[in-house]
């Protein structure tokens, strides 16, 4: 077996005289048109990377198998994927040109061609987010991507598939918390480091639950190249020189040889990992991530534009209506999950281009409002442009959530509303927002 790191989450993999390609990432930017590939890709693409013969997608987030990205694969190609309950996967690949298109359920083996095996491993507590097992060529290789599991979970993959020979695991997650919530600077850092602590345990939960031979950090091959957006960088996730220092002597302990691959490296049983140095000269840091921003200003500006639709402009009224149409849908089809739920939750575009507020008491249907009377839990702040763009487009809230793009004021006091943000976050807006554009385009 032969991997090549392509930076981020995927992998391209030469294995039993098939080739494959893990959760690609071609177009950027993505979540709101925040996420740009970083370090600068001079490894493989899409143009130059070799037709694969399977292509293996773990879940919808765009930079794991976004539509735009699947638009440059080959139609010969035979995707394969694990059915999701809300069905976004499989209305994402029926719309697209790929038809070869092949579905696993969890935990099944199935043997895509003579010697090559590949299972998909669920989350364990109902993410819609997959990992991956491969076994080929006498190597097994796990590929987690933004699965992130408990100890637990990770023991029962070995439990059940049997050692792991080479893992890569995740390590930075990535979301508005806490760079766009307010407070004071010093609360600000302190969050920010408890987050990086929380990216760090997840990597050595990893390494411990799944005792490899051999581990590697990834999918965290981006940066926010906005002007404004910089300092943002590596400030509340850490980098993979951190992720490897923190589990030196935990992965010691165990057997476990830690591997520090840069995108564009490759490992193979025989070799161990080869640096290629593509990426040479960019480093994870503030002052690097800088002066690439600054060589592709033109391009990120015009890429921004296009992807949060500031080019367009919708009246208040119009914005008004969508919005309400927009939340009484979602109100309606997530009040299960909101039923003991007690919160008063406000949304404003900026501006002063709309402003509303949605009240919740346990037992009652949520009450939907104009306006903003002050004494709200949370207010969530978005551009009235990306607001637009979320509720008429595939647009979601884990674009903005993830993208950084979302201001949180939080009412001194209040709490952590987790049914909150699942109704959010979890909610399958496609239909609807399909919907909202054809009636206020």
């Amino acid at each position: 077996m032969l991997v090549t790191w392509l930076g981020h989450a995927q992998l391209y993999l030469n294995a039993a005289g098939r080739t494959l390609l893990l959760d690609p990432w071609f177009v950027e930017p993505v979540f709101g048109g925040a996420w740009f590939r970083y370090p600068p890709p001079p490894y493989p693409d899409s143009s130059s990377v070799p037709r694969p013969d399977f292509v293996l997608l773990s879940h919808t987030h765009p930079d794991h198998s976004g539509p735009q990205t699947l638009e440059r694969l080959s139609a010969d190609s035979t995707l394969v994927a694990m059915p999701f309950p809300s069905g976004a996967m499989q209305r994402r690949l029926a719309k697209s040109h790929l038809k070869k298109v092949q579905w696993l359920e969890p935990w099944q083996t199935r043997e895509l061609s003579p010697g090559l095996k590949l299972t998909f491993v669920p989350h364990d507590r109902g993410w819609e987010v997959s990992s991956m097992v491969l076994e080929a060529d006498g190597v097994r290789l796990y590929h987690g991507n933004d699965n992130v599991l408990t100890v637990e979970a990770y023991r029962q993959i070995v439990d059940r598939l049997g050692k792991i020979d080479l893992a890569f695991l995740p390590f930075a997650g990535a979301s508005s918390y806490p760079t766009g919530f307010d407070g004071t600077r010093e609360e600000l850092l302190e969050r920010c480091a408890k987050k990086k602590a929380e990216g760090l345990q997840r990597f050595l939960e990893g390494i411990e639950g799944l005792q490899p031979a051999e581990a590697a950090p990834f999918a965290s091959s981006w940066a926010l190249l906005e002007p404004g957006e910089l300092w943002k960088n590596f400030i509340d996730r850490p980098t993979p020189a951190e992720a490897l220092k923190a589990a030196i002597e935990p992965a010691a302990r165990q057997g476990t040889h830690l591997l520090h691959l840069e995108p564009g490296d490759q490992w193979s049983p025989e070799t161990g990992a080869i640096a290629k140095g593509l990426t040479e000269g960019w480093g994870y840091d503030a002052a690097s991530v800088e002066r690439y921003a600054e060589t592709q200003r033109e391009r990120v500006a015009k890429a921004i534009t296009a992807a949060r639709g500031l080019s367009k402009r919708v009246s208040a009224e119009t914005l008004d209506a969508a919005f309400r149409e927009y939340f009484t849908e979602l109100l309606e089809k997530t009040k299960a999950g909101t039923a003991q739920l007690r919160m008063k939750a406000g949304f404003q575009a900026e501006g002063g281009a709309g402003a509303w507020r949605v009240t919740f008491v346990p037992g009652q249907a949520p009450v939907l409002e104009r306006g903003l009377s002050g004494d709200e839990d949370e207010v969530l702040t978005l551009t009235a442009g990306e607001l637009w763009a979320l509720l008429t487009s595939p647009a979601n809230w884990e674009d903005v959530w993830y993208g950084y793009r979302l201001k949180v004021h939080k009412r001194p006091g209040a709490g952590y509303y987790r049914a909150f943000w699942e109704m959010l976050l979890n909610f399958d807006a496609e239909g609807l927002s399909a919907r909202l554009q054809q009636k206020y385009a």
